[in-house]
Parts: C-alpha cells; sequence; structure tokens
C-alpha cells in the first residue's frame, strides 16, 4: 500500500507568480480546479499525482476531464493501492455479498413458489395421463431451476479471492 508522506504542509514550492505555497494548497488548488470533494482520500490521490513516483496517476486522473466523479477517482485510488482507498474495498466486498445473497434469496423464494405450485396442482388434478404429463413436467423445471440454483452458489462461494478481490 502506497502511503502519503507525514507533514505535506512542511514543503514549500513555487508556482507561476512566484509565490510559494505549500503542498497541500496546491493540492487543494487542483481539487477545487476540478471541483473534486474536499475528502481525504481525494488528498492522498492527488497528492500522488502531483508528488508522487508514479506518474501514471495524475495522467489517469487527467484522463478523466474536468469535474471527475468520485467513483472513477476512488477507482484509480483503488487501481493503485492507496491506503486511504482501503475502507472502500471493504466496503465493496459487503455491497457484492449483500447483493448475492439477495440474488439468492429471489431465487430460493421463486423455487418455493414452484413448490407449492406443484403442490396445489397435484392435490387438485384428477389423476389423469394429462395431468401426470403436467406434473412431470412442472416438476422437472423444477428440479431444472433448483439444479442452475446450486452451480451458481457452487460457483460463488468457490471463486477464488483474486478473482473476487479482480471484480472490485
Amino acid at each position: 500500500m502506497k502511503s502519503s508522506k507525514a507533514g505535506v504542509l512542511a514543503y514549500s514550492i513555487g508556482d507561476d507568480h512566484g509565490e510559494a505555497e505549500t503542498e497541500l494548497e496546491a493540492i487543494g488548488r487542483h481539487m477545487a480546479k476540478l471541483k473534486v470533494k474536499n475528502l481525504p482520500r481525494n488528498y492522498q490521490l492527488f497528492h500522488e499525482a502531483l508528488y508522487g513516483h508514479d506518474r501514471e496517476i495524475a495522467s489517469e486522473i487527467a484522463a478523466l476531464g474536468p469535474t471527475p466523479s468520485q467513483t472513477k477517482l476512488d477507482d484509480i485510488g483503488l487501481k493503485h493501492h492507496l491506503v486511504s482507498h482501503c475502507g472502500l474495498v471493504a466496503r465493496k466486498s459487503e455491497t457484492d455479498a449483500a447483493e448475492m445473497l439477495r440474488d439468492v434469496a429471489n431465487q430460493l423464494a421463486e423455487g418455493l413458489r414452484k413448490k407449492q405450485r406443484f403442490t396445489r396442482e397435484r392435490d387438485a388434478a384428477p389423476q389423469t395421463a394429462d395431468a401426470m404429463d403436467c406434473l412431470n413436467a412442472l416438476l422437472s423445471n423444477l428440479l431444472l431451476y433448483e439444479t442452475e440454483l446450486t452451480e451458481r452458489l457452487r460457483d460463488c462461494a468457490n471463486l477464488p479471492v483474486q478473482a473476487r478481490d479482480a471484480r472490485v
């Protein structure tokens, strides 16, 4: 993880007008020019862009154009493993997990509705060949649905940690 240097205020730099300004002031000026929120993580991102060793960060921010979105800025911070962006990884993982659980819950609820329908059809249907064919078709669809759900859950559970982190 990259961390910004302590004592940012201690360094003065000259601007085009010959006046000295601190790194923090220069960072704030650049952020204000782009209408970027003054969040601590943005200060570190812009510090790395302006004074860090990795100039790619600066070009990635510049490529976003005027008034870059916070999401795009956070993507850059996450890509470059900035310390100030670590909390975003956990939040993203929680959001992804919650979304997956909502999907699974919806699919399980749908499976339950299909089982209940099957039970109602079985109880109401006369024991004829047509009714049995209909019930068999319903049962086949239900089994297929639950098999797909099981496979999806296994795929999500077996997804390597690196692949999950790459999605963040």
